[in-house]
């Protein structure tokens, strides 16, 4: 089997278990994972932090109520909008959670705004399907943050649930390792 069948099984397993959490269960590991980030010393110390919109839909760790929270906080908050045809991440600068809008897919991103470079970033919030205990993240298939975090300096913090903490993830020279991984129990660096 190869690297790319294996991610595909692995991707298709963790995804089937994310979307069999029950609601309070997913709500609340959501709510004990972003407190956590909030802890670590390189998140209260960035001034501009780039933030995955969840789709809760997908079962995605929630960042509707942290998003709001560094809106209000003194945060400059960046959100990713995805260009599917150049297969990149673009990143636009969040003034109201309210200001997000659907795109064709169901995700929430900015209709507008000031579009920031990745080296202006002081931290980066990635989502994830499943993670390793070497910080190895698993996520849709379409390397979007693998070349996003190739491009930046900016320390980044994957957040995921405990059960889709996996032994080992395959790996391709292209992946990009996250700094840290943040579950309800733990942070893995």
């Amino acid at each position: 089997m190869s690297i790319k069948e294996k991610k595909e099984e692995l991707r298709s397993r963790l995804l089937n278990l994310r979307a069999g959490l029950p609601e309070p269960d997913y709500q609340k590991a959501s709510e004990n994972i972003t407190a956590r980030l909030q802890t670590l010393p390189e998140f209260k110390s960035s001034r501009t932090v780039h933030c995955y919109v969840s789709m809760n839909s997908r079962r995605e760790v929630d960042t509707h109520a942290l998003l709001r929270w560094m809106l209000a906080s003194n945060k400059r908050v960046v959100v990713p909008v995805t260009d599917i045809e150049t297969t990149e991440l673009r990143h636009v600068e969040l003034h109201s959670f309210e200001s997000l809008q659907r795109n064709e897919w169901g995700v929430l991103e900015p209709a507008n705004g000031r579009e920031v470079q990745p080296d202006e970033l002081d931290f980066v919030i990635v989502p994830m399907v499943g993670a390793d205990l070497e910080r190895n993240r698993i996520g849709y298939g379409k390397g979007f943050y693998d070349r996003f975090l190739a491009n930046t300096e900016a320390p980044s913090a994957g957040l995921c649930f405990e059960e889709c903490i996996v032994e080992s993830i395959p790996t391709e020279p292209y992946d990009v390792k996250v700094a840290a991984v943040v579950t309800e129990r733990r942070v893995i660096r």
